[in-house]
């Protein structure tokens, strides 16, 4: 009687976790991913490459960074329904480091922070 009863107690608990819904890598509070982390190496300029200050290049923001616009630039967001944040650029050794937003009205100017 104690065996059938622990047998029963086993197939429920072992139904119940193989029909229980998986979870899910999605943020709840961003489904979409719109706040995610994306490659914008593409979306800034150097202030020396051409096309910076005066041309083609003029909508995209600033970076000083000893690296230019060479090395691998992250950020959070789409650009479209959230704005481009919390950035950072890594180093030749692939160790990420902050890009500082500064106030400007003109254009956005990041710093590379190297600590």
């Amino acid at each position: 009687m104690f065996t059938r009863t622990l047998a029963t107690a086993a197939m429920v608990v072992g139904t119940a976790l193989a029909l229980a819904p998986m979870a899910s890598a999605d943020s709840p509070d961003d489904p979409y991913g719109f706040n995610a982390v994306r490659d914008r190496t593409d979306y800034f300029v150097a202030p020396l490459d051409a096309g910076a200050l005066v041309g083609p290049n003029t909508y995209k923001p600033i970076i000083l960074s000893p690296y230019g616009a060479t090395r691998k630039i992250e950020c959070r967001g789409d650009g479209h329904y959230v704005s481009i944040h919390e950035c950072r650029q890594y180093d030749t050794n692939n160790v990420a480091h902050d890009l500082q937003l500064l106030a400007n009205p003109i254009r956005p100017i990041y710093v590379y922070n190297p600590f």
